[in-house]
């Protein structure tokens, strides 16, 4: 039984890194796509949104919208942190595990208003 817990605990630890980046990466793509006034109420969201619909469970989640003009190209970067719940794994010892992850994106300078 405690075996059986600790795959099913692994498998949601890797699920949930993999959801926290796609939820970053959509939410990148998406600011890319605005005015840069709105990039940061789109992009968290559309990171909100993600993360719901994926089915993470994050008790506290921090986005944070950066927006680099320094070169040619412009870019945004999302990071996306989340405090997932593993409640039900507590015979393992195991409460919260914090899950980061980040994208950039090419301002898309045809495409924004």
């Amino acid at each position: 039984m405690i075996l059986t817990m600790f795959v099913v605990a692994a498998g949601r630890s890797g699920e949930s890194k993999i959801q926290v980046h796609h939820a970053a990466d959509q939410a990148a793509r998406a600011a890319s796509l605005v005015h840069p006034r709105s990039m940061q109420s789109v992009a968290e969201r559309v990171a909100r949104e993600d993360l719901v619909n994926s089915g993470v469970g994050c008790i506290d989640t921090e986005i944070d919208v950066v927006v680099d003009e320094s070169g040619s190209l412009h870019s945004v970067t999302v990071a996306v942190d989340c405090l997932v719940n593993h409640g039900d794994l507590g015979l393992l010892g195991l409460r919260e595990r914090r899950v980061f992850a980040s994208s950039t994106e090419v301002i898309d300078r045809w495409r924004v208003d």
